[in-house]
């Protein structure tokens, strides 16, 4: 549906900075085609096969992220005192409404290309942080490089520092958030090499889920989705015989070969689990 509207003088601001293009336009529109021309800007729901919201001329990734309205010029009709706020409104049959929409580059670039693919007119961000954990490596395992004979004291031995990557990957815009996947990957680790590491590597350690409006479509109803964000964990640590992951703990015996094993119970079960993380990004 095409909806006629006039921008005003003065309109668009634009504004080039480290975080991107941004910009604001004020447009005017019959009071009456306010909503479908908000819907044609923020983008109607995903779920009917209509466009992502509406881009800024001649921009490419620069979208509309919120729109204003008001009345133009403030003056309502003339009528009685009104006595129920939750049916009643100020009329402006007739006349104009002032829509203000600013525009920017939501962050859909995630800058890897090894993450998970998700639907249509959804996408994923990425951050990373790196934090670490300290180690105790047992006494009797070490022993002093120039004389092998003399006791390493407990108070010498310093504790061993590991590196952890927090890897966070959000969900935009998902429609039916995978929660019995989530509810089976948390606290596992990867069964298949994930975001380049290798299996067993990678602890899936929490998840954050919030409602998130997606747009509105010409009858003025609004469209909600999830954003997701998912907390992983790497703990690689390299080891002469290769990388040790999560399931790993450094074993002191015999003294002649210590170094990092791979721990099990009993019956041969690790401490953490392995699952393919591939269904926390396919709608439940």
């Amino acid at each position: 549906m095409t909806i006629a509207f006039h921008e005003l003088d003065g309109s668009p601001r634009e504004v080039f900075s480290p975080e991107g293009i941004a910009a604001e336009r004020r447009l005017v529109v019959a009071w009456e085609d306010r909503h479908a021309l908000v819907a044609q800007l923020l983008g109607e729901h995903y779920a009917l096969g209509l466009p992502p919201p509406g881009g800024y001329p001649g921009r490419s990734g620069v979208l509309a992220v919120e729109v204003r309205v008001e009345p133009w010029p403030a003056e309502a009709e003339a009528r009685a005192a009104m006595s129920d706020p939750t049916v009643e409104l100020n009329s402006y049959s007739g006349r104009w409404a002032l829509v203000t929409v600013d525009y920017a580059m939501p962050d859909r670039d995630p800058g890897r290309g090894d993450l998970p693919s998700v639907s249509a007119h959804t996408y994923l961000t990425y951050r990373m942080e790196l934090a670490g954990q300290t180690i105790r490596v047992p006494g009797e395992a070490l022993r002093w490089e120039t004389d092998g004979a003399i006791p390493v004291p407990v108070e010498a031995i310093p504790p061993l520092r590991v590196p952890i990557v927090e890897h966070q990957i959000t969900w935009h815009r998902a429609p039916l958030p995978p929660w019995s996947a989530i509810r089976n990957a948390a606290g596992c680790v990867n069964a298949q090499p994930f975001l380049g590491a290798p299996p067993e590597t990678i602890l899936f350690d929490g998840a954050i889920a919030r409602r998130q409006f997606i747009g509105i479509d010409a009858q003025g109803t609004a469209a909600f989705g999830w954003r997701l964000t998912y907390v992983f964990r790497e703990r690689a640590i390299k080891t002469p015989g290769g990388i040790a992951g999560w399931n790993h703990a450094f074993r002191s015996l015999p003294a002649s070969s210590p170094g990092w094993d791979r721990l099990t119970t009993l019956d041969g079960r690790p401490f953490y689990a392995a699952v393919n993380f591939a269904g926390l990004f396919a709608a439940e």
